[in-house]
């Protein structure tokens, strides 16, 4: 994985997409420009007044002494800066940390003998400095222009100063081959900067026992990283957690930060039609399965991503030949899964694979995924992030999921009874607030009842054609509590779904027999010939298949749940097709 993010750093830096080696995202409060006779102050710039920047960057902890000063070159705070002190008390702090900020303007300009450098010493040596002190607060952050084109520190003479400098305050005394590219070289005594991950900062690698210090050997010095790959794997993983369209949050807990997970994904190569045709995809489309629903405004509904129309358009690919002429053999999909402990980076899962093996893989799943909506609309693919709090999955059945989703493995054996156990909560059944929870379970129970099957697209809505006894028993469920709701003019508040639908969905055969003649003889005479059809054409069908079983299965169970959700969304939109056509006939 980190010699995978070392190429992707090389493909971000000649992209010009990632910051110079240790720059980060930085928001400026003030500038002193320097381009005219006398020192001139902006300011000052809230959050997102002034462009962004990425400004130079190193990891400092600890309290400030004359050994742990650390500034951040030509971009810091105040303190730093013009030895503004937080308060009287602490002015001996801040002079301490000024005067290493001058001695490193200092050190870069007797490296560089940049002329903007020599200006800022100038001003930094100079009473003027003095009379912005009043203007500026302690923690703002503080830098310098000398021109119009730039702030002084985006220059690439500054870049390779900063660059070189780290590394020669990091580097060890001895050689080593580096554990992620190999080279043999000075390796760095501690990582120059950490992953930032919901709001903590990770070390990419760090050890707390003795039984990891292997010969006595500690931290970097067990495994050894060099400067350069230290740095671009840590600014790459920044990259892709801060860029929106390489990062899902697929979990977020407030209990544990560690259950908290966000996925990062890249596509390594191009894809190259016949022809010399460039035909490029972004990478949210392969990360759509996974990616959270988008809030329509004017509907008040989730609806899925865009990415998946293009998904589902890429996944008709290999049935046509066209992937050959793409070279989608030669071209990668790159997926970590992160997690944040306290000041530890987690890798839970890393996906490597081919395009063209991954849409087999997004079809079969797809496939099994997609189901009817509960209004009886026609499904569109929910993502995992909606089917993660459905069953509020544990950070080991995500990763599970995901080796399904991307690297076709079978589904997870926990999944199915997860999914039972929640899709039979009263709550869900029937709570219009649940439905978007109903909709993703009755998913997850067709993905686990059918995926890699050909039944996987008869089972996407009602199928009259299929004919075990379980999935007939759900339908007939569906059918009574219909006729109970249209004998009340749907105005009951408890139905028998809410009652017998846990007993029902187990024991069939001893449950079925009351519900039956209460239906036929208190309500059946209520409502429509249509539903009495209905009725006796399934326990016609019901008879023909071995009549009602006397146990379920776990799949048995879940095909009754499918049953039953089809049949109940077939009768919702019948009921809304009929409202439209009543309305549209008094208008």
């Amino acid at each position: 994985m980190l010699y995978s993010l070392i190429e992707l750093a090389a493909r971000l830096q000649r992209e010009k997409k990632l910051p110079p080696i240790s720059y980060k995202p930085k928001s400026i409060n003030w500038i002193i420009d320097l381009g005219g006779d006398e020192p001139y102050l902006k300011g000052p710039f809230k959050k997102g007044e002034y462009r962004s920047v990425e400004a130079p960057f190193r990891l400092r902890q600890g309290k400030v002494t004359k050994e742990n000063v650390k500034p951040y070159l030509l971009a810091d705070d105040a303190r730093y800066v013009l030895g503004i002190p937080e308060s009287p008390e602490k002015a001996d702090e801040a002079e301490l940390m000024h005067t290493g900020y001058v001695r490193l303007i200092e050190e870069a300009y007797a490296k560089t003998k940049m002329k903007e450098l020599e200006k800022v010493l100038g001003f930094l040596h100079s009473p003027m400095k003095n009379s912005f002190h009043e203007q500026i607060s302690a923690k703002d952050i503080v830098t310098f222009q000398a021109d119009e084109e730039s702030l002084i520190f985006e220059k690439p003479e500054i870049q390779k100063f900063w660059a070189e400098y780290l590394a020669n305050d990091l580097l060890s005394d001895d050689e080593c081959d580096c554990s992620v590219c190999g080279n043999r070289s000075a390796y760095v005594r501690y990582l120059p900067n950490p992953v930032q991950l919901f709001g903590q900062s990770c070390q990419l690698t760090s050890f707390n026992s003795a039984s990891f210090e292997s010969m006595g050997k500690t931290q970097t010095n067990n495994v050894p990283i060099c400067f350069r790959c230290a740095t671009l794997v840590v600014d790459t993983l920044n990259y892709l957690i801060r860029e929106e369209q390489h990062h899902t949050l697929l979990y977020m807990s407030d209990r544990s930060m560690l259950r908290s997970q966000m996925a990062v994904y890249w596509i390594e190569g191009r894809f190259i039609e016949e022809g010399g045709i460039s035909f490029q995809i972004d990478e949210k489309v392969f990360a759509s399965p996974i990616e959270q629903w988008l809030f329509d405004e004017e509907t008040n509904k989730r609806t899925p991503p865009p990415e998946l129309k293009q998904l589902e358009e890429l996944l008709a690919l290999p049935k046509t030949g066209r992937e050959q002429a793409l070279h989608l053999d030669q071209s990668f999909f790159h997926m970590a899964v992160l997690s944040a402990n306290k000041a530890r980076l987690v890798i839970r899962e890393w996906i490597h694979t081919s395009i063209s093996q991954l849409l087999v893989h997004l079809e079969r799943y797809t496939a099994a995924l997609r189901i009817v909506q509960p209004s009886g609309e026609i499904g569109h693919l929910l993502p995992l992030t909606a089917l993660i709090r459905a069953v509020d999955m544990s950070p080991g059945l995500v990763r599970q999921c995901l080796r399904m989703i991307y690297q076709g493995a079978l589904p997870p054996t926990e999944l199915l009874p997860l999914a039972l156990q929640r899709f039979r909560l009263p709550k869900v059944l029937n709570d219009v607030k649940e439905t978007w929870r109903y909709h993703a379970l009755a998913s997850l129970l067709k993905l686990a009842l059918t995926y890699g099957k050909e039944e996987a697209n008869m089972m996407e809505s009602l199928n009259i054609h299929y004919l075990q006894p379980s999935y007939i028993c759900g339908r007939l469920l569906a059918v009574l509590e219909e006729i109970q709701q249209r004998a009340s003019g749907y105005r009951i508040g408890s139905t028998i779904v809410d009652r017998f639908y846990g007993a029902v969905s187990t024991a069939p055969a001893s449950t079925f027999g009351p519900l039956l003649r209460l239906s036929t003889t208190a309500h059946l005479p209520k409502v429509s010939v249509e539903l009495s059809c209905l009725l006796e054409e399934i326990m016609k069908q019901l008879d023909e298949a071995g009549g009602f079983p006397t146990i379920l299965s776990l799949r048995q169970q879940a095909e009754f749940a499918l049953g039953f959700y089809h049949q109940r969304a077939e009768f919702r939109n019948r009921r809304q097709n009929n409202q439209k056509n009543e309305a549209g006939e008094k208008q």
